[in-house]
């Protein structure tokens, strides 16, 4: 590989992490927007939101590169729940050349130390269950929990990641000041040994193969009563959907039956397991209960 195409280390990606500042800023917010969702003007959060939901305590902020061009950025809008002030993340979003640099955990990182700052303690969002780096990335590395799955959240969305399955999406709680959160934070995602956790915990289902790099689901466990337990879905799950549609919606039939069922009963989404396993990765929703 010729030096000049060489992938830069983590190291050597320096960034600024800052507030939104000028008009520019928000465009820029625009255009990161279309890059990776590749959403219709419809479904465009315009400058004008942007602006607003900052004026009357929303937090943006963006990542810049070292000749100040905006690679990411993260969006958040005041809210309540319980009577309580939150934050309501509602955007992240790293250009394709900055992913896999830590852009948005840094941005994360960021989003968690200003709303400190103004004495909230608590942001929630949402994620798309059927993506499990999103999922390792919510629950795994940032320490957030989830006990409520909504169906369709978004209904139908313009954007070609988001096509051919209905929009469902747990709602990620992350409270930003817990003795777990600031352990996580402060250890990351512990490495699992999965032939040691997978004999001490319950796996409500079990991997299928039917064929190469294609998995579907047994039959789910609905009826467990362990303090914890591990729902197994697919590490290649984002592959799956795009090869055939029709099993990705069977997975997604089935994390509604488990989150609906588990939930209910008050379990709480608290963590997600990557392993590796005889040379592939294995992928897990950890569930345990009475964690709200």
């Amino acid at each position: 590989m010729a030096q000049g195409t060489r992938r830069k280390r983590r190291d050597e990606i320096k960034l600024t992490i800052a507030p939104f500042q000028s008009q520019t800023d928000y465009k820029s917010a625009v255009d990161i927007q279309r890059e990776v969702w590749k959403f219709d003007d419809i479904d465009i959060i315009p400058p004008s939101m942007l602006l607003a939901s900052d004026h009357i305590g929303g937090i943006s902020l963006g990542a810049y590169n070292t000749i100040g061009e905006m690679v990411g950025f993260v969006s958040s809008f005041l809210g309540t729940e319980d009577g309580i002030l939150i934050q309501h993340s509602h955007m992240l979003a790293v250009r394709q050349a900055y992913r896999n640099f830590g852009v948005g955990y840094r941005l994360k990182l960021a989003q968690r130390k200003e709303s400190l700052k103004r004495k909230i303690r608590k942001i929630t969002w949402t994620f798309d269950p059927v993506q499990p780096l999103n999922a390792y990335f919510n629950l795994g590395k940032l320490g957030a929990r989830s006990n409520v799955y909504a169906e369709n959240f978004y209904g139908e969305s313009s954007s070609v990641l988001h096509r051919g399955l209905p929009t469902d999406r747990l709602l990620a709680r992350w409270d930003l000041d817990s003795s777990a959160t600031v352990k996580r934070l402060e250890t990351g995602a512990p490495r699992r040994e999965l032939r040691k956790e997978l004999k001490k915990l319950e796996v409500i289902n079990r991997l299928e193969d039917v064929s190469p790099g294609m998995t579907t689901s047994s039959p789910v466990k609905l009826t467990s009563t362990a303090d914890q337990l591990l729902f197994e879905v697919p590490y290649n799950l984002p592959t799956i959907k795009v090869r055939d549609l029709g099993v990705a919606l069977e997975w997604q039939g089935k994390m509604r039956q488990v989150f609906r069922a588990y939930f209910k009963k008050g379990y709480v989404a608290s963590d997600f397991w990557v392993g590796e396993e005889e040379g592939h990765l294995r992928a897990f929703y950890y569930l345990e209960k009475g964690r709200r």
